[in-house]
Parts: structure tokens; sequence; C-alpha cells
């Protein structure tokens, strides 16, 4: 859910940020899925000899491709990623090749990428932002730390200030804390970190 408290020597607390761009990433698939049904709608007219694996295809993804609006409507996470793979592998082995195989490739793995979930550890010596370079900040570095009403705030002593909303859309709950738990926790790194800081 918001914020999964883990059996995690390193950080004893991790907090899931939700995902501004996941609509909009998503939306792209299912354009891309449906300009794929384009192209397969064309090459079975423009080759009759593979009119039936080009068909056979065309339904598969014309069903899954309905069953992700589904869930897109529903405002339900939904990965074109199965879609993206069908697409690429049936342009390869279905004659002729088409480059645009390249682009559904390139589409599955960037998918990967932009809905990876940002995550931020609270461990007792630092708290390490996710991403392709994680960020550490030092608890010295921080004025106060808390989490309310779906929001972490980190408060940093040079006036810096950062906010973000958690995601309560995480199925795994098996390891949820409570505010009280996860700002306690915050609050005795802090005094930790202003008794040992030689500023204080």
């Amino acid at each position: 859910m918001l914020l999964n408290k883990k059996p995690d020597k390193i950080f004893p607390f991790v907090v899931v940020l939700r995902q501004k761009n996941r609509k909009r990433v998503e939306l792209l698939g299912l354009i891309s899925a449906i300009i794929f049904l384009l192209i397969l709608s064309i090459r079975m007219y423009e080759y009759p000899s593979s009119r039936i694996f080009n068909l056979l295809v065309f339904v598969s993804v014309s069903g899954m491709t309905i069953y992700q609006v589904r869930q897109f409507l529903k405002s339900k996470k939904l990965s074109m990623r199965p879609v993206y793979l069908v697409a690429a592998l049936s342009l390869l082995l279905i004659p002729p090749v088409s480059g645009f195989l390249l682009f559904f490739l390139a589409m599955a793995l960037l998918e990967k990428f932009a809905l990876m979930p940002e995550e931020i550890g609270f461990g007792e010596k630092e708290i390490v932002i996710s991403g392709l370079w994680p960020k550490k900040i030092r608890w010295s570095e921080l004025n106060n730390v808390i989490w309310k009403d779906g929001i972490i705030t980190i408060d940093y002593k040079n006036n810096n200030l950062l906010q973000r909303e958690t995601d309560d859309d995480e199925e795994d709950d098996d390891y949820d804390a409570t505010e009280e738990e996860f700002n306690d926790y915050c609050e005795e790194q802090l005094r930790k970190a202003n008794m040992l800081s030689p500023n204080q």
C-alpha cells in the first residue's frame, strides 16, 4: 500500500511513490497496439500468402488490447509489454520482415523503465531515492521527515523541500506500517544524527 515496512536490514521502511506519467505511458501503449492492428490489416491485404498467420495474430492482439482498454477505463494498472513483444515477434517471423519490429521492441523496453516504481528507502545510515542514479541523503542533512495523509515530506537544512504523493494502490500490504510508526522511526534517526553532528 502506501508505505511498506519490510524485513530489510538496510531499509526497514520503503516508501513507494505515485507515478505521475503512468496514464500517459498506458495511453501511448494502447495507441501503439491500434497502430499495430492497422499494420496487420494492411499486411493481410497485401500479402495473401501469410493471411492466416496475420489473422491469428490480429485476433490474439485484438483480444489483449480490448482487455487492456477495459483495465484502463477501470483505472487499473496495465502493461502493454506482451502486446509489444507479440507485435515484434510476428513482424520478424511472418514475411516480409518489417522495420516496425524495432519500434515495438523499443517500446517494450521503454515501458519497463517508464513504469518502474520510484521508491525511497529509509535506513539507519541514510535515505536512498531510487532511479538510474540513486540519490543518497544523510540524516544529518535534514530538519525533518514526515509522512501524513499520503504525502511524504523531506525538509532539508538548506531550505529545499521534497514533497511527493505516495502510492496507495500497491497490492502487497503484508508489511504495511502506520504513519505513527514511520514518523517515530524518522524522528529517532534525526535525533541520533543531530547528536552526532559536530554542528549541533
